[in-house]
C-alpha cells in the first residue's frame, strides 16, 4: 500500500515540477513582450514629441509616405535583391 502511495505522490511532484517550469518559461516570455512594448512606447512617444515641430514634421511626412510639394517630383530608389550562389 506504501508503494503505491509513494508512486501517486512521486508522478504528482513530477507533474507540478513541469507545470512549474512551463508557467516560468510563459513568465518570462511575457516580460520580454512587455519591455519590448515599453521601448516601443517610449520610441513612438518621443516621435509624436518631435512632430510638434512643422519641420520635423514635414521631413516625417517626406521619408515616411512620400510625401511632395506641387513643384517637385519624388524619384523612389529602392535597393537592388543580391542573390547569393
Amino acid at each position: 500500500m506504501w508503494i503505491l502511495t509513494l508512486a501517486v505522490f512521486v508522478l504528482l511532484v513530477r507533474d507540478s515540477i513541469a507545470n512549474r517550469r512551463a508557467v516560468r518559461n510563459e513568465i518570462e516570455t511575457l516580460r520580454m513582450r512587455r519591455d519590448y512594448y515599453l521601448e516601443r512606447i517610449r520610441e513612438d512617444s518621443t516621435v509624436i514629441e518631435k512632430l510638434r515641430d512643422d519641420d520635423f514634421l514635414e521631413q516625417y511626412a517626406r521619408e515616411h509616405f512620400l510625401m511632395r510639394r506641387d513643384d517637385e517630383t519624388v524619384y523612389v530608389l529602392e535597393r537592388p535583391v543580391v542573390l547569393e550562389d
